[in-house]
């Protein structure tokens, strides 16, 4: 079977999962939009994880909270949909083999990384699972290659222990990279954030050769904001707007994964994204700020 998927850690620990569970022939990697939008074609062989339903696959699994209001025109379903902190929890909680078990550690840090419940010092100091996981996230900046590297960690961290993983020349580097730019990334987030009251608005629109960084930094950099916006350039003229409750100053109520779903995007309660042609994006930013500054519970700007 195909596997569609993110890149991410996430994806990563749902592909060592599904690898042991089905018989996995290919992995394929897809953006969320592209899969709203129908621009992916799958088939009854096609199994699609962290990703939005696409009629005609096969299985589905998904933890994103901007799916489950879809659930009733979606219908029944092979696989399972569960608000949950990673996609690779509802895979092991659906198939539950004694064959994870050696991967509880790696399963449990996903949770931690995927649904943000880091400590300061994870953010700052990264180190095992979560600095491994930071070097898949596709909002660290490690470039394109990193499909290569997705797929050879599937099938390596299932064998090798991970203090093993950690000194590989391939995944050294990457970890290493993060690391040593953190600073550069840091010089980045200090020129082009700015706090408009609790809401952290960082625009890297025309921001070139980006140094690679930890997307959860800002957080430590403006410990009184609450939620951020982070504006980056799309593809075909579009803006790309990633917001984000703050990690560390837990007080956004913003369900962020539903108000972008207004925008045509979507997410969980804690982050999400949308994507909208340029020349909406400063009405849509604003709508977002206005959003995340009324700060109420179940807000959906967009609808």
């Amino acid at each position: 079977m195909r596997v569609f998927t993110r890149g991410d850690m996430d994806g990563l620990t749902s592909l060592v999962l599904l690898t042991i569970a089905e018989k996995v022939t290919e992995i394929a990697f897809a953006h969320p939009k592209d899969m709203q939008d129908g621009l992916i074609p799958v088939t009854e062989n096609d199994i699609i994880t962290n990703l939005p339903y696409v009629k005609g696959c096969g299985m589905w699994f998904d933890h994103h909270v901007s799916e489950d209001r879809k659930l009733e025109e979606i219908g029944p379903f092979k696989g399972r949909f569960a608000v949950a902190p990673s996609c690779a929890r509802v895979i092991y909680d659906y198939y539950r083999l004694p064959e994870f078990d050696k991967h509880m550690e790696m399963l449990e840090a996903t949770d931690r990384l995927d649904s943000a419940q880091l400590s300061m010092q994870d953010v700052v100091s990264p180190q095992g699972w979560i600095l491994l996981g930071l070097t898949l996230d596709p909002r660290t900046g490690l470039g394109p290659d990193f499909r290569k590297y997705f797929r050879w960690l599937v099938e390596y961290v299932k064998e090798v222990p991970l203090y093993k993983v950690m000194q590989h020349p391939e995944v050294y580097k990457r970890c290493h990279r993060v690391l040593v730019e953190q600073d550069l990334f840091k010089g980045v987030l200090a020129k082009h954030s700015r706090l408009d009251g609790e809401v952290i608005i960082t625009d890297l629109r025309g921001v070139k050769d980006i140094p690679a960084g930890n997307r959860f930094l800002v957080y430590a950099m403006h410990p009184e904001g609450m939620a951020e916006v982070r504006i980056f350039d799309g593809k075909l003229g579009n803006t790309v707007i990633a917001v984000g409750r703050s990690i560390f100053k837990r007080t956004c109520k913003v369900n962020c994964g539903g108000m972008l779903a207004g925008f045509g995007g979507g997410g969980h309660a804690g982050a999400g994204t949308c994507q909208v042609p340029n020349d909406k994006a400063e009405e849509t930013i604003a709508a977002i700020v206005a959003a995340l500054k009324e700060n109420r519970g179940e807000a959906e700007a967009g609808k």
